[in-house]
């Protein structure tokens, strides 16, 4: 009966590194991620939270056009390595960074909202703990013009 069961190749330990090498190869990712969001309704306006981990301020652009919203936010650790030597004292040289293994080294997040019927000159935005919110305004209802025909 031993002899009718399946031989397995005894690993080598180069088996081994190529299941390593696999192990950081990472797939293949969309240009621009989605941003998570919760819109919700508060005292005459809506305020849209949106997660941006690891986001400062000055990478989120919130830009309108044509009734859209587009929130675009663009991260490079390429930067942090930079701000980071800069911030050190001068002790030793910048040498540079080998990696062994790198994924953090861009994110780009993007997400379009429609805000007709919004208020765009007196939106709020403010940036805590990874979370953008805006606070949306709605504009006020217009009222039917009412328009009187003379008969003649």
């Amino acid at each position: 009966m031993l002899a009718l069961q399946p031989l397995f190749k005894q690993p080598s330990l180069f088996d081994y590194f190529d299941g390593f090498d696999r192990f950081f190869d990472a797939p293949a990712k969309p240009a621009f991620a989605p941003v998570k969001s919760d819109i919700y309704e508060k005292d005459g306006a809506y305020v849209l939270s949106a997660e941006l981990p690891g986001f400062t301020k000055e990478e989120i652009n919130i830009d309108i056009k044509n009734d859209v919203l587009t929130i675009t936010a663009s991260h490079s650790s390429e930067n942090d390595i930079k701000d980071e030597s800069e911030n050190q004292e001068a002790k030793e040289e910048d040498k540079p960074v080998n990696y062994i293994c790198r994924e953090r080294s861009s994110m780009s997040y993007m997400r379009s909202f429609n805000v007709e019927g919004i208020d765009v000159q007196n939106i709020d935005a403010k940036l805590e703990n990874g979370i953008l919110e805006l606070t949306l305004p709605k504009k006020a209802p217009k009222e039917p013009e009412k328009i009187t025909i003379n008969v003649a």
